[in-house]
């Protein structure tokens, strides 16, 4: 931090030096020759990334940083790479999660700083680790300021870059921003960040979380026959599943306490949890949540009642055209008690087809690999499970079908310049 303080003061001294002689010799010789020739010497610093670039068919505008600036910080006293744990990457994760810097960016979620499980199995604290989403973020900064080569790292460079950031307008960080989750979509590694660091490639949150687990979940309110006591994790099925599905299509992590909160708000009377039409109403309510920041919008589902489901075009939807869908199922394979899931993928594996299912209630062991079930290889998340269609029918009562691309994320330029990066 000394280092660059004291360059940006050097900075701005010459500079202000610069302008000083400008305007002297102006005064005194506007005109001549020698005032010419003063000012074609004198001229801006030279900038990397001073054009366009393009990410396929879409021109975006630099964020300009002078080349000696770039050159000040060639021998960093620091460097921390993607993979490492370091108190740098804490300093980092909570400059760009705080709203007092950045309230209208997610540059870093909520699952990237999350503290870490009560049962203290999993890593310490996710905030120290440098993970693949901050790594993503880095490169994307690194192809604004046109150093494009530039290997992800937490060093000095990339703070003073991080540091520039507020001083670009709003479009610009938009812009990066957007660039940034595109790419995340693009390589497939857009979603939640697990407590041990890895990425399931899709936003999961569970209502067994130990963050929001035993938060009052009730939503009978004025009914007497329902004493209060309901949590999330007794109630919050259907919470967690429209956090994962609007997560998914809004690119933010909207957490199943936000999910929970317009529950509580609504008047969604029911002994067992919430009816299906609670994923309408917030599907309007969340509509275009995003549409300012990313263009995104989401439509409302449609819902199918079992006898209208046929499980081939499902698996079409879901697997080809990128739909997502909540399922609500009965008592059977999956629970004991009526339940919501999220169907979040379709494949086929060693010639079977299979439903990827999100589970919102993760509890350890609770699936293996068995009949017409089958474990999600190299995933350390206990509620994905993969099921065959005709297990699913079977239990299925109805259907909240999601009619849009989930990999369908807008990319458009918001600026109309490069501008200037500099640390005033």
């Amino acid at each position: 931090m000394q280092k660059r303080s004291n360059f940006k003061w050097l900075l701005r001294a010459a500079l202000c030096l610069a302008v000083c002689l400008i305007c002297a010799f102006s005064a005194s010789a506007k005109g001549t020759a020698q005032t010419d020739s003063l000012l074609a010497k004198v001229q801006l610093p030279k900038v990397l990334g001073d054009g366009k670039f393009q990410i396929g068919d879409v021109e975006f505008n630099h964020l300009l940083i002078p080349r000696y600036v770039i050159e000040q910080y060639d021998d960093s006293d620091y460097a921390v790479y993607p993979g490492e744990t370091d108190d740098h990457v804490t300093e980092v994760k909570r400059y760009l999660f705080s709203n007092d810097n950045f309230p209208k960016n997610e540059y870093v979620t909520y699952t990237q700083v999350r503290p870490p499980k009560a049962d203290g199995e999993s890593r310490e604290w996710i905030e120290t680790y440098f993970d693949e989403h901050l790594a993503t973020l880095l490169r994307t900064l690194y192809l604004f300021c046109g150093l494009e080569d530039k290997e992800p790292c937490i060093d000095e460079l990339t703070r003073y870059l991080l540091d520039c950031l507020p001083q670009a307008s709003l479009e610009m960080r938009w812009d990066i921003e957007a660039v940034y989750k595109y790419t995340l979509v693009k390589e497939g590694n857009w979603g939640t960040v697990g407590r041990d660091g890895t990425l399931d490639h899709l936003y999961y949150f569970a209502q067994t979380d130990p963050d929001w687990a035993r938060e009052q979940f009730d939503f009978y309110k004025n009914d007497p026959d329902f004493p209060n006591g309901v949590t999330i994790q007794d109630r919050g099925c259907g919470c967690a599943c429209a956090s994962m599905v609007f997560s998914a299509y809004h690119m933010v992590e909207i957490t199943p306490r936000i999910t929970a909160n317009y529950a509580d708000a609504g008047s969604w009377h029911v002994s067992y949890g919430l009816p299906n039409e609670y994923f309408q109403g917030i599907a309007r309510y969340y509509y275009s949540f995003e549409k300012e920041r990313y263009g995104t919008e989401l439509l409302g589902p449609k819902i199918l009642s079992k006898d209208e489901v046929n499980m081939e075009t499902l698996a079409d939807q879901i697997g080809n055209k990128g739909y997502l869908a909540i399922i609500h199922v009965k008592s059977g394979a999956f629970t004991s008690q009526e339940h919501y899931m999220v169907l979040a993928d379709y494949r086929e594996i060693d010639g079977k087809g299979y439903f990827l299912v999100a589970d919102p209630y993760m509890q350890s062991s609770r699936y293996g690999s068995r009949d017409q079930l089958l474990a999600v290889e190299g995933s350390t998340n206990d509620g994905l499970i993969y099921a065959t269609a005709d297990l699913l029918y079977r239990d299925c009562k109805s259907l909240i079908l999601f009619e849009q691309d989930r990999n369908d994320f807008p990319l458009y330029c918001r600026t109309s310049k490069p501008e200037s990066g500099w640390l005033n």
